[in-house]
């Protein structure tokens, strides 16, 4: 039997990439107990990611544990998602004022997206390009609003423009999601640069992007042919699915202002779900069960004893893991992406997720950590 390219797949969603994190560090936990202390860069052939997914497979890359991706999160997101620039972007009447919506910055002083990331994602002693990333192989996604494509930011070509570019600035661009950051530009040539967004308007979830990334890589470097998709097993994590519902009432008053705060949960949750949704199609027409999809609901809404799609609307929203740990506890999780103060209660959300969610594979509902257990043991 051929041994299985394993992919991990980690979707964006800003500052709940801690809770992508925090289940990464229960794989790495398992890989220690039934992979031999097997790492992650070690265990995955492929990492794909976009957005803050780019962070997380830029960080695994660099050889970074679990708990430093964490840190990232929960110690620097302030020096990301600038408190003076969230109080801004709260008041809608300076906001009008200045025009629109006030951006968090790439660079302030020591502070801003790109001066993290510079900081973060180290290898060896300097931020490496991607040309210098061995293993595993990697792929991001950002938009190129130049071109109006998607590039594929892959390390397994070194005929590609983007190559030698430092892998922090690649980063940067993949997570510069639009009415949160302004556009980042990479360089092209030695005039030229390319203005790119978030990954996210092409693929929030990269997964689909990694399965036919795997199935048309360059071998040359692999000492070895390309996978069938047979041969390819999937792990992919989300940040949280977001449940808040828009009525026609609300929606119809809604100007420029209004979509820019709220389109971004609109968007990326959709593609990831349409991604999932075709993954799984896509494994179960060759009867492969090497696909598991890690996401859950940030909060119930709706009052489970409703049928039909007009259900009723929960009066307080509630994690409900957290519930099952503490039956007094409803407590809501912040669907926001940009607000670090949050971190640890995102955290704990997916910590009781990893404890009490049950998720569907190899056919059968089981507890999330035996889904693990299983996936890695089977590869």
């Amino acid at each position: 039997m051929s041994k299985t390219f394993k992919i991990l797949s980690l979707d964006g969603g800003g500052i709940r990439g801690v809770i992508s994190a925090t289940i990464l560090k229960e794989i790495e936990t398992t890989l220690k107990e039934k992979k031999n202390g097997q790492k992650l860069h070690e265990y995955f052939d492929l990492i794909a990611g976009t957005s803050t997914g780019s962070i997380l497979a830029a960080g695994i890359a660099c050889q970074k544990k679990a708990q430093e991706l964490i840190n990232i999160y929960e110690e620097q997101g302030k020096d990301i998602f600038l408190e003076s620039v969230r109080r801004q972007r709260k008041w809608r009447w300076l906001s009008q004022i200045l025009g629109g919506y006030v951006l968090y910055p790439h660079e302030r002083g020591e502070q801003g997206l790109a001066q993290v990331l510079k900081k973060n994602l180290i290898l060896q002693g300097k931020c490496p390009t991607l040309a210098e990333i061995k293993q595993p192989n990697l792929l991001i996604l950002a938009y190129d609003v130049l071109s109006r494509n998607t590039t594929w930011f892959a390390n397994d070509d070194d005929k590609e423009w983007y190559y030698n570019t430092e892998l922090w600035k690649i980063c940067t661009a993949s997570a510069s999601a639009p009415t949160f950051f302004p556009p980042y530009k990479l360089p092209y040539n030695s005039e030229d640069f390319l203005p790119h967004i978030d990954g996210g308007v092409a693929a929030n979830n990269p997964e689909l992007a990694a399965i036919a990334h795997a199935l048309s890589m360059q071998i040359s470097d692999l000492g070895k042919t390309r996978p069938k998709i047979e041969e390819i097993a999937v792990l992919s994590i989300g940040t949280g699915r977001t449940t808040c519902p828009y009525t026609y009432s609300q929606i119809k008053k809604w100007g420029l202002l209004d979509w820019a705060k709220n389109i971004p949960n609109i968007f990326l949750d959709p593609s990831a779900e349409n991604s999932n949704y075709i993954s799984r199609r896509i494994f179960n027409s060759i009867g492969s069960q090497n696909y598991l999809r890690l996401d859950f609901d940030l909060n119930e809404r709706f009052e489970k004893k409703q049928s039909g799609r007009l259900r009723k609307l929960l009066k307080k929203p509630y994690n409900k893991y957290i519930l099952k740990k503490d039956d007094k506890n409803y407590k809501y999780i912040t669907e926001e992406m940009d607000n670090p103060e949050k971190c640890l209660d995102l955290r704990e959300a997916a910590e009781c997720y990893l404890e009490y969610g049950e998720v569907t594979f190899n056919k059968q509902n089981i507890k999330v950590r035996s889904a693990i257990e299983q996936f890695i043991n089977s590869h």
